[in-house]
């Protein structure tokens, strides 16, 4: 996927990413590489076998590789969509330590950096401001 599309209206860029990624749900535990992009509210990834149905609240952690120390970037989420190769992840809740962590992967990662400096500013935390 790409950044922002004309027409589309979303309140965060998604930025292409690949990525480390492991999801927790309470039946099951998927780790992956194939990530499609990442924004502030949510992950795409590629499923292999059976997906995560619709509604699954799991845990969620980035993995940043090359970082010594290691570092994770954990969040709390559900399942927004399935289709036949997209399992997509609409996070809930990003742990406090590692909020600064996934701005700097939008921000490192996205072809405006002005643009998502923008959209963090409109928000507190995963919020649009009032």
């Amino acid at each position: 996927m790409t950044e922002k599309n004309k027409g589309e209206h979303r309140e965060f860029t998604r930025v292409p990413i690949k990525v480390w990624v492991e999801v927790r749900s309470k039946d099951a535990v998927i780790k992956i590489h194939e990530t499609h992009d990442l924004s502030m509210v949510g992950i795409s990834l590629q499923h292999q076998g059976e997906a995560l149905p619709v509604g699954t609240l799991c845990d969620i952690s980035v993995f940043l590789e090359g970082a010594d120390p290691p570092v994770h970037v954990d969040m709390k989420g559900n399942v927004g969509r399935v289709t036949d190769e997209n399992l997509c992840i609409e996070f809930t809740e990003v742990k406090f330590e590692s909020y600064e962590h996934l701005q700097n992967l939008i921000r490192y990662n996205s072809k405006d950096i002005d643009a998502v400096d923008k959209e963090i500013d409109e928000h507190v935390g995963l919020k649009r401001k009032e």
